[in-house]
């Protein structure tokens, strides 16, 4: 799937302050063990973004997001230029940037997609994981357990859990179609684990997942991933069913 070259008619501005205000403070990392400022720059506005501190639909300039970053402009400009070229921002010239976002449409394309991916991710480390590897699954499920209340540390947790997964499944051309996918997660918007009964759900699954694993059993460990990823779409097009702002 590729992100539309040009935003969605009905997608609505949001101010620029707005947007920031809900970011400004947190503390950002500085660069450093192999990353550029740029880099810096463009995990913490992915992550802003799937925290819901800044909307899908919002507008982003240069001078905004030095200030939030406490950065100069030369690498907020070079993030922000990945970012369009990834489909996450769209330039708009004398505005600044516009958030994107994906429709209902676009999602069902992409959760197709994982759909075949994760699913293949999941059973391949159900035959492939050392135990080394499972103890280190268990214990990212042990903290997500203590903070489901805390959707910032469980969008990390959870990335951690599926990247274990990943990486445990020993296949490099799944791990590079996977992260392609993954890349392109925060057009999704704000993350469903901002909603607690649904983290509460997706821990669950976790859980269902892990001892499938555990269990050695790959046809299992597929079956639940893609109920997961299921139940992700479900509730994601529940929400835009539910917004009348958002694109569908």
């Amino acid at each position: 799937m590729t992100p539309r070259s040009r935003p969605k008619r009905s997608l609505r501005s949001r101010p620029d302050d707005a947007a920031l205000k809900r970011i400004s403070s947190r503390r950002v990392p500085e660069g450093g063990g192999g990353r550029s400022l740029a880099e810096v720059a463009c995990d913490e506005i992915r992550r802003a973004i799937r925290e819901g501190r800044v909307p899908t639909g919002a507008h982003l300039t240069e001078v905004d997001v030095a200030s939030w970053l406490g950065m100069s402009r030369t690498p907020v400009r070079e993030a922000m230029r990945r970012l369009q070229s990834e489909g996450l921002l769209l330039n708009q010239p004398f505005r600044g940037a516009l958030v994107m976002r994906l429709d209902a449409e676009d999602m069902q394309q992409m959760f197709a997609v994982r759909e075949l991916l994760e699913p293949a991710a999941a059973a391949a480390c159900a035959l492939q994981a050392t135990e080394t590897e499972m103890r280190a699954l268990r214990g990212v499920l042990e903290r997500e357990a203590r903070v489901l209340g805390d959707p910032a540390a469980l969008i990390l947790l959870n990335r951690q859990f599926h990247d274990l997964i990943l990486e445990a499944a020993r296949n490099q051309f799944l791990g590079r179609a996977i992260a392609a996918v993954y890349a392109l997660i925060p057009l999704l918007g704000d993350s469903n684990l901002l909603d607690e009964p649904h983290a509460r759900a997706a821990h669950a699954q976790h859980l269902a997942i892990l001892d499938a694993i555990e269990a050695r059993d790959a046809a299992r460990a597929e079956t639940v991933a893609r109920e997961h990823v299921r139940h992700s779409l479900e509730h994601r097009l529940a929400r835009i069913a539910g917004d009348p702002g958002r694109p569908s």
